[in-house]
């Protein structure tokens, strides 16, 4: 019976430290994510300042956040969420919206797409 009991605990304390992670990984995620609408206007309209400002902010948040992340997540996720920001800090340089657009859709696309990944779910099991 102990061995049921031990057991037990050791299913409900990584299903507990899953859906933890799962919900750090969002906030973050979210907290990156929210001030790219502004930073996508920014962009289309050509106020480099503007969008620059909005990129160091989320990079100093992924900074902040990298780090953790990396301990829940894999590690190539972290290295192209590392290169996005890289390129995107790139073209907001060299004022090019296109790029700078596209690159930021990127972004916004990986940092919401790994908490779903990373999910509980019948899907991601199967």
């Amino acid at each position: 019976m102990k061995i049921y009991l031990g057991v037990l605990a050791a299913l409900v304390l990584v299903l507990a430290i899953g859906f933890t992670s799962v919900s750090q990984l969002e906030k973050t995620a979210g907290q990156m994510v929210v001030g790219f609408d502004r930073l996508d206007r920014a962009i289309a309209v050509g106020n480099w300042d503007v969008a620059r400002e909005g990129v160091d902010k989320a990079r100093n948040i992924w900074s902040r956040h990298k780090k953790w992340w990396a301990v829940v997540i894999d590690h190539q996720e972290i290295d192209n969420i590392d290169m996005a920001f890289a390129r995107i800090t790139k073209y907001i340089g060299m004022q090019d919206r296109a790029m700078a657009s596209g690159e930021l859709a990127v972004l916004r696309q990986m940092l919401e797409h790994i908490p779903e990944k990373e999910r509980v779910s019948l899907q991601n099991i199967f």
